[in-house]
């Protein structure tokens, strides 16, 4: 991990579609900084390049898609994307309502500022 203040860090679903159509949640470790989401496979530890990252500026937007069903579980789903380059989408979702609406998750992405 890069030696920026970690903002939050926690184990979140990310949710994602194959070209068939087929949908996956996959367990990953999310880490927010001042300006930047990163999300590992594991628990980062020194130097481990995260799988992707995403920098948050002010052009930087949450779009809430709210419950889908996956695999008979209902999630709650999130997508996270800068505007100029929409192609680095990164999708986001937690499996428990309770603990969406409890950390208030879209608030935690929401930028002052500068």
């Amino acid at each position: 991990m890069s030696s920026s203040k970690v903002v939050y860090e926690g184990w979140m679903v990310r949710y994602g579609r194959r070209k068939i159509g087929k949908s996956y949640i996959h367990l990953r470790y999310f880490v927010l900084e001042s300006r930047l989401l990163a999300y590992y496979k594991k628990k980062p530890q020194d130097n481990v390049v995260p799988i992707k990252t995403l920098v948050i500026d002010g052009n930087c937007r949450v779009e809430d898609r709210g419950l889908q069903t996956q695999h008979g579980h209902m999630v709650y789903v999130l997508s996270v994307y800068n505007k100029k380059e929409t192609c680095q989408r990164m999708t986001i979702s937690v499996i428990h309502i309770a603990i969406a609406y409890s950390r208030n998750i879209g608030q935690i992405f929401q930028i002052n500022p500068l």
